[in-house]
């Protein structure tokens, strides 16, 4: 998609919203609230508007193209991808505009999947290096709880219904349930 996002009503023929954004868009999560949308761009960045003023808002600094979002449950987090680290960008209060971003560190080598818990603040991530990581995310103390290494990049990721395993499958084709407790 080029130059931004249009929303429509299925009904209408005209547009009830344009987000306009000179770029194109790789990636696009809707936060839970309703209150952002965000995208992934090929320019190696994530853009955000805020959906009731439409203002717009641009984070630099990935180091590759950005195709992994993920929100929490209660849209407070946006989790990216776009290199080694998963960046964190808090959206409580007046959004991420001039805020830092939490940087969880773990991979080696390029994001593939990122999942947040239907209803928890866990995070699970999975890379081309193997490896899958389970993040507790909160602003002062997020930590990487757990980790596996598989023997072939991470290929999905899925929370089950009551967020307490995580199946993955790397491309080798194995399939795995992880327990979280």
């Amino acid at each position: 998609a080029y130059n931004g996002v249009v929303l429509y009503d299925p009904t209408q023929a005209e547009p009830l919203r344009r987000f306009e954004w000179q770029g194109s868009t790789l990636t696009l999560e809707w936060s839970p609230d309703g209150k952002y949308i965000a995208t992934g761009d090929q320019d190696s960045t994530v853009h955000f508007w805020i959906t009731d003023s439409g203002q717009d808002l641009q984070m630099w600094g990935y180091e590759t193209k950005v195709l992994e979002l993920a929100w929490s449950f209660n849209s407070r987090y946006l989790a990216t991808g776009g290199g080694t680290q998963v960046v964190m960008w808090d959206c409580s209060g007046k959004g991420p505009a001039n805020t830092r971003p939490i940087m969880l560190e773990g991979h080696e080598h390029l994001i593939k999947h990122l999942k947040f818990q239907r209803q928890g603040m866990l995070l699970a991530s999975g890379g081309n290096d193997g490896l899958l990581a389970i993040w507790y995310v909160d602003k002062k103390n997020s930590a990487l709880l757990a980790q596996a290494v598989f023997k072939a990049p991470i290929a999905s990721l899925a929370w089950s219904p009551d967020d307490r395993c995580v199946a993955v499958s790397d491309e080798s084709g194995t399939l795995s349930i992880a327990a979280v407790e």
